[in-house]
């Protein structure tokens, strides 16, 4: 299979989801919500399961981090199925063509890693493959926890600049909207006002509920007029 389809992890297996499938599905939904770097896809199944007549995609390379709820999620409903939630064997630099353009919203979580990295330095493959499968309007919500620029600093972090208010403004936010997306606030909430902070992600990195998170938002522009970044 190459990056043209849509590889979907389905129980313990990949299969091809043909474009007819996702239009069906696209078709009988309400809103479509893309949480990108969905790890273990627990929140994209409370979220599927939460709000039944919306499309939840969960993308993440590591498709065999997702085999446990897929599994569950195939069940039937009244034993936990979701009908509703597709798993996305794929990386946001390199998303399937035909998400191009699905998403109501797009949802980044904790990210980590390459994700982590290519957000915080606005990087054009990264913030590229956010606004390709996001519609025009669409909003985009990236929320990292602060407290990985505290010491001890993870080797992988080092040598990222931090997350301020300042920083997005001056730097990130002409950086994402050459990608088409313009941000629009920069907020620090509590990890307690965040929804489904609990995943797997978060734990590992000692989330706590008073640790304090920087929450980017921003709206999907169109390719010719991103319009001005956030000042």
């Amino acid at each position: 299979m190459d990056n043209a389809e849509v590889r979907l992890v389905s129980g313990k297996d990949i299969v091809s989801l043909e474009q007819e499938g996702l239009a069906a599905l696209r078709g009988r939904s309400r809103q479509v919500v893309v949480d990108v770097g969905t790890g273990d896809a627990r929140m994209a199944y409370r979220l599927a399961q939460a709000h039944p007549d919306w499309l939840v995609i969960g993308l993440d390379p590591n498709w065999r981090g997702m085999i446990e709820t897929a599994v569950r999620s195939r069940r039937k409903p009244a034993r936990g199925g979701v009908p509703n939630l597709l798993l996305v064997a794929a990386s946001i630099e390199t998303p399937p063509e035909e998400l191009a353009g699905i998403a109501d919203e797009v949802r980044v979580l904790m990210p980590w890693g390459a994700l982590l990295r290519g957000l915080v330095l606005g990087e054009p493959d990264v913030c590229g493959g956010l606004r390709q499968v996001a519609r025009p309007a669409a909003t985009v919500e990236v929320t990292v926890g602060t407290s990985i620029w505290s010491p001890p600093v993870p080797a992988g972090v080092r040598d990222l600049p931090e997350l301020t208010a300042d920083y997005v403004r001056d730097t990130l936010a002409p950086r994402w909207a050459r990608a088409g997306l313009r941000i629009t606030g920069t907020d620090l909430v509590r990890a307690e006002a965040a929804a489904g902070l609990a995943t797997s992600w978060a734990r590992r990195l000692g989330s706590g509920r008073t640790e304090l998170l920087r929450q980017v938002t921003a709206v999907a522009a169109s390719r010719t007029n991103p319009g001005p970044a956030v000042t």
